[in-house]
């Protein structure tokens, strides 16, 4: 099967979820399909690994305006003409292409609704909003990466029923079956992983964590993500956290494995997700998954985790000094996130990617929701 991938995540994200879940997802497609994307560039990051992956840049030629249409127009030719499929790894296409140009059945994956039904939580939401809108009332059928989005999706988009498939993601890093070296509460470590940015909660975390601290000598905080802001910095020290807060900014995977296994929890109290990668690694990595009990988040982690109100500060300050002082069934709760983990994995997701497109592919294209 042929298919086509706008590569336009590959350049706006070299690090993140989307640009991940794309990663694995083509990565297994089966060897004798044909996938290919457009629109990259030199500075891509981790691309996926598939043994008939095609790759096609933008113009290299400036100013692209001039020279990009001519590339357009090649592609048209020899890429979009025969393809079978078209699957964009966002709602944006690349280099200038419409969705008017494809003929072919278009499958849009809706990751999650926050701009839409937060506007203010994001800059340029409105863009995005449209863009998103655009994609779906366009698509011949939408992949859904929890229950919750495809309600989210529903309520926006009644007649989207009958169009959506549910597929959630997999973890990157293996079900761990080896005990951690160091017992992770002989030191107390917890982590956060991910952007912090406003429904992320981070700040709250800090406040719930500067709590826990007042009652516990030893705990730590590690912070995975990207740079910390002036603003996150001057937080953790108005609330005391300057010694106990450490961080790693954009960590490699194997350092990001390590972390989890090290760490007595992951601390998550994302108010909203449309899915939720942090706590499925967690859980594959041996971690106890500490999260919200909101959104796609109990989805996500079952009854293999714990769940809290993110907007409750002495909810989370007592289960950090639980966690700590070792008042919880862990080792249990650790045991049911790996039976989780390995129920949720990336080669299960794509399987199931994988029976969408041939269906797709093999039946009449429609109209999209428009």
């Amino acid at each position: 099967m042929r298919i086509l991938f706008d590569g336009h995540i590959f350049r706006w994200q070299k690090a993140g979820g989307i640009s991940r879940y794309f990663t694995e997802i083509i990565s297994r497609l089966p060897e004798d399909w044909t996938p290919t994307l457009l629109g990259l560039n030199e500075v891509n990051g981790n691309l996926p690994c598939h043994p008939r992956l095609k790759t096609s840049a933008l113009s290299a030629l400036r100013p692209r305006r001039f020279s990009q249409p001519l590339k357009r127009a090649w592609w048209k030719q020899c890429q979009i003409k025969s393809a079978q499929l078209l699957h964009p790894t966002y709602y944006t296409l690349t280099g200038g292409l419409r969705f008017s140009d494809f003929k072919c059945p278009v499958v849009i994956t809706v990751h999650d609704f926050i701009q839409a039904n937060f506007p203010h939580l994001e800059a340029e939401s409105e863009a995005t909003i449209r863009c998103q809108r655009e994609a779906i009332l366009r698509a011949d059928h939408l992949i859904c990466v929890s229950r919750a989005t495809e309600l989210d999706l529903l309520e926006h988009y009644p007649r989207a029923a009958g169009k959506t498939t549910v597929i959630y993601h997999g973890s990157s890093f293996p079900v761990t079956s080896a005990p951690p070296e160091i017992d992770p509460l002989e030191s107390p470590k917890f982590l956060f992983v991910g952007r912090r940015g406003t429904y992320k909660n981070f700040l709250f975390l800090l406040r719930a964590f500067a709590k826990a601290c007042q009652l516990h000598a030893r705990i730590r905080l590690c912070v995975a993500g990207p740079t910390l802001t002036e603003d996150e910095r001057w937080q953790i020290h108005f609330l005391g956290l300057t010694d106990r807060v450490e961080a790693w900014t954009l960590p490699d995977e194997p350092t990001l494995q390590r972390l989890y296994q090290s760490s007595a929890a992951l601390l998550y109290p994302s108010r909203l997700e449309g899915f939720g990668i942090p706590p499925l690694e967690a859980m594959a990595c041996g971690t106890l998954a500490v999260t919200s009990n909101t959104t796609s988040l109990p989805e996500v982690v079952g009854e293999a985790g714990i769940l809290l109100d993110p907007a409750d500060e002495s909810a989370w300050a007592e289960c950090i000094l639980n966690v700590a002082n070792d008042k919880l069934p862990r080792a249990e709760l650790i045991q049911k996130g790996k039976q989780r983990a390995a129920v949720l994995s990336w080669e299960q997701s794509a399987q199931r990617h994988a029976e969408v497109y041939q269906r797709l592919s093999a039946g009449n294209r429609t109209s999209g929701l428009s």
